[in-house]
């Protein structure tokens, strides 16, 4: 359990790294553009390459689609919460949700793939990194420009920590000896959170700022560089 809670961790580190950098750069909003959707780019990787070739084989096709409609349901409920409890910031909110979001999804992801054994674990959790790391730029990026005060800037960042350890311990005691269709399928009910955080919130704060041909290049970038690395450890 201990080995899946640090590696767990990289995540983490790797959001909490991107907000540093964005911590001692010039805010920019051309950069926050390129960011979120090299993000963006991360997390259709993910969902394309990672999540679902390994379900189609084995989980049924009703199932498969319940799964990815009951994890984007959640999410669009959890988006609708905040936007009724943050009013003119709720946009700001809804990043720092994505982006805890997904953590925890990077943390389930992890656990499955550690109770699964064969070091799966170890190649999700290094994959995981390269999403997290322009998030949490991004993210920092978005408070700053929100004026959020640097110490609780600097505390959200840490504070991301906390939904991938969940999500990993979860899925790990939850998953460890059972049926690998129920593995799978939980994994399925994370790439709906993944798509709609994506499309709906990384995306959409990107679009603020006219996109030019290196927000393009930027997500298709993200893309490649996740397939490469996860083709390549895995």
């Amino acid at each position: 359990m201990i080995d899946v809670l640090l590696l767990a961790l990289l995540p983490a580190a790797g959001n909490i790294t991107g907000g540093l950098v964005a911590e001692v750069t010039p805010p920019s909003d051309r950069w926050r553009n390129r960011a979120l959707h090299a993000a963006a780019g991360v997390v259709f990787a993910v969902v394309a390459v990672e999540i679902m070739p390994r379900a189609v084989d084995v989980v049924a096709g009703w199932l498969l689609a319940l799964a990815f409609l009951g994890g984007g349901g959640l999410y669009l409920l959890a988006q609708r919460l905040i936007q009724a409890r943050a009013k003119g910031s709720g946009r700001m909110w809804m990043i720092y949700l994505a982006i805890a979001s997904d953590l925890f999804s990077d943390g389930l992801l992890i656990g499955a793939g550690a109770s699964l054994g064969g070091g799966l674990g170890l190649v999700l959790a290094v994959g995981q990194v390269l999403a997290d790391v322009p998030e949490g730029a991004a993210s920092t990026m978005t408070f700053r420009g929100n004026d959020v005060p640097r110490s609780r800037r600097l505390l959200l960042s840490v504070a991301t920590v906390v939904p991938v350890l969940v999500g990993a311990a979860l899925s790990f005691l939850l998953l460890r000896g059972r049926p690998e269709r129920w593995q799978l399928t939980a994994l399925v009910g994370t790439a709906g959170i993944f798509a709609v955080a994506a499309f709906e919130d990384m995306i959409a704060e990107a679009h603020e700022t006219e996109d030019t041909d290196a927000s393009t290049a930027a997500l298709l970038i993200g893309f490649a560089l996740f397939t490469f690395v996860s083709t390549t450890l895995g």
